[in-house]
């Protein structure tokens, strides 16, 4: 980041502090830190290469295996602190892009204490040892049209690197042990408009590099403090024979992740799930043709569950009359092979939790790439839910004390809240934000919006994993939430005027499930994405009774409920033996008891709106937790 920008954004943040409680609003930052990485030790750059077999030509790596490791293959790459990913580019080349940053191989700064003014070295990306000098039949020479090509972004859905940072090639030449910067560019802010990819070509003509120990190296310069100064590379190759007009291979590739086959959620309780609820009808995957000419196509998936067995599959759709270049027609979407999804893809209900592969194809004979033709989707039916994908590209959150976040659930059966999990990012003030606190509320649903509040946890302060993998930290309620059948909204109500930055993910778009408060009332969100909150549903509350108390709490009734001045209590047995009632907030406070009988009316005027829990105590029996709303 350069010295205009400190400037401006010391002056930003003035206007902020003077100006909260009028323009306070929903803000997005980049992230410090990459969750997705675990941890592992670093490599060291630079390290000797005399003992690695060269390779030999072509070289080629377009990363699409982005969704099964976050770092470079060890086929091609000796070492690297780029982030291998399919979140952070804008239609990409093929899917999976090397992404270059402020983090280090960890996913952590290089200098957390690095000022925003600074740009220095960050992260690099080294091929092995590729031979260039001989083979068993032929020796390379100049003539030869030796190239490299690749193709690059700026920013993407992170941050737009500034002109003093940069993205530069580095070639190496092994007889003088010493590597040649022969490509860079400069940072900059694309438009909004601009999402592109856009290609280098190289020539590899100078007789340095024609030698059996030439590579090649991607470094960049950019603000080390975090997750700063994007850029992403794709489509890496070098062949010899390189025509100028050639731009791609031939090749068909999926470009993005494919989406759920759930209509509502990326992830669902088992115990929530409902096929005639939660199934879509509609699902969707991208995949575009790098040809310069019509192919013909065949696109299926099929399903497998956790026991590796086909429980669905797709017949097989046949492009004949073919698909055109991407320059074109665009991206094709493979739900045109089936356009719903079919009711055979899960069971209607779950016993336990559960997770499917869905696997995607499209074949083209003529295909030299095959390696980006398969992409898989893990559909999980676990003990939460989510919106996210389980990865953030950047970091949401709010600038006024007292604010309030929230997100739509909805319960298909009655079940328990136990804990949410809540991705926090430190950003630059990761201290003040580890040392900040929040509650963790549920909101009653009041028609699309949050309405009254039923639960307000005590206070706690945002933690954070170190070296995980797609590990979100859990925060435990106090007591355990029941809820009935309904829409809830859950989220945070911060305590501080300090910015919580919660996960966002920019690649699955829920915001019409994301509510905020900054004092003038509930607003939906306008920012595409998905906020990274998961409530965790199930526990054993109330504890474990015996029959006849478990009997006695199934009859028993509270009536009005919700209720304002009064309630009535009704239970089995005795109707004129006395039992006693008691009334417990949420965080089991007891605000009210008496001895009653059955069918007796209480007056509840004196207790204030809310949820509260009423336990009921005679013959030596305990009924606890029927839920009671008080709405006035």
């Amino acid at each position: 980041m350069n010295a205009f920008k400190l400037i401006f954004v010391s002056l930003f943040i003035l206007l902020q502090l003077w100006s909260n409680a009028f323009k306070a609003q929903e803000q997005l930052r980049p992230l410090s830190r990459n969750g997705n990485l675990p941890e592992i030790k670093q490599h060291t750059l630079n390290k000797k290469t005399t003992t690695i077999a060269p390779l030999d030509l072509p070289f080629f790596d377009d990363f699409s295996y982005a969704d099964k490791s976050p770092y470079p293959s060890a086929n091609n790459w000796i070492d690297s602190s780029v982030y291998v990913n399919s979140g952070f580019a804008i239609a990409p080349i093929s899917f999976g892009v090397a992404t270059f940053d402020g983090l280090n191989k960890l996913g952590y700064p290089y200098s957390i204490n690095a000022p925003v003014s600074f740009s220095g070295p960050a992260d690099f990306l080294t091929s092995k040892p590729i031979n260039l000098k001989a083979t068993s039949t032929q020796t390379y020479v100049p003539s030869d049209n030796i190239f490299i090509n690749f193709y690059y972004q700026a920013e993407g859905f992170g941050e737009a690197p500034e002109a003093n940072d940069s993205l530069c090639l580095d070639f190496f030449k092994p007889n003088q042990n010493k590597w040649q910067k022969v490509w860079g560019v400069k940072g900059y802010n694309p438009s909004a408009t601009d999402t592109n990819f856009y290609r280098v070509r190289i020539a590899i003509a100078d007789t340095a590099y024609l030698d059996s120990a030439f590579q090649f190296r991607f470094r960049n310069k950019a603000t080390t403090s975090g997750s700063l100064d994007h850029w992403s590379i794709d489509y890496v190759q070098i062949k010899k024979s390189y025509d100028p007009i050639d731009t791609l291979e031939n090749d068909v590739a999926f470009v993005y992740k494919s989406s759920s086959f759930l209509k509502n959620y990326s992830v669902i309780p088992y115990r929530q799930y409902n096929s005639s609820i939660e199934l879509g009808t509609k699902f969707r995957n991208y995949f575009r043709s790098n040809f310069d000419s019509d192919q013909q196509c065949n696109y299926l998936y099929s399903v497998k569950n956790e026991f590796g067995t086909v429980v669905s599959s797709s017949p097989v759709l046949t492009f004949s009359a073919g698909i055109n270049p991407f320059t074109n027609a665009g991206y094709y979407a493979g739900n045109e092979a089936t356009p719903n999804v079919p009711t055979s893809a899960f069971p209607n209900t779950f016993s336990d939790s559960t997770f499917f592969t869905i696997t995607h194809v499209v074949d083209v004979s003529t295909d030299n790439k095959k390696i980006n033709d398969t992409i898989t989707h893990v559909q999980k039916f676990s003990n939460y839910y989510a919106y996210d994908d389980g990865s953030a590209e950047q970091g949401y959150y709010l600038n006024s004390f007292g604010a309030k976040t929230a997100m739509r659930f909805t319960l298909n059966t009655a079940d328990t809240l136990r804990s949410v999990r809540i991705y926090f990012d430190p950003i630059i003030e990761g201290g003040l934000i580890q040392s900040s606190t929040f509650r963790i509320n549920v909101w009653a649903n009041n028609g699309g919006v949050p309405g009254l509040i039923i639960y307000k946890d005590s206070v706690m302060n945002p933690t954070y994993l170190i070296g995980s993998y797609n590990k979100i930290p859990t925060y435990k309620l106090s007591s355990c939430l029941p809820l009935g059948v309904g829409t809830y909204f859950i989220g945070i109500q911060q305590t501080t005027n300090q910015k919580l930055n919660i996960g966002f993910d920019r690649n699955t778009n829920h915001k019409d499930a994301l509510y905020y408060d900054i004092g003038n009332g509930w607003v939906q969100s306008a920012i595409p994405g998905s906020l990274m909150i998961n409530p965790v549903m199930g526990c054993t509350y109330p504890d474990p009774v015996g029959i006849k108390e478990l009997e006695l709490k199934q009859n028993m009734q509270v009536f009005p409920n919700p209720a304002q001045n009064t309630i009535t209590i009704s239970y089995p047995g005795n109707q004129l033996e006395e039992s006693t009632i008691e009334i417990l907030t949420s965080l089991g406070q007891i605000v009210y008891t008496k001895s009653i009988v059955s069918n007796e009316t209480i007056d509840i005027s004196n207790l204030s709106n809310g949820l509260y829990f009423i336990h009921l105590k005679g013959n030596g029996l305990n009924v606890s937790s029927q839920k009671l709303i008080i709405s006035k």
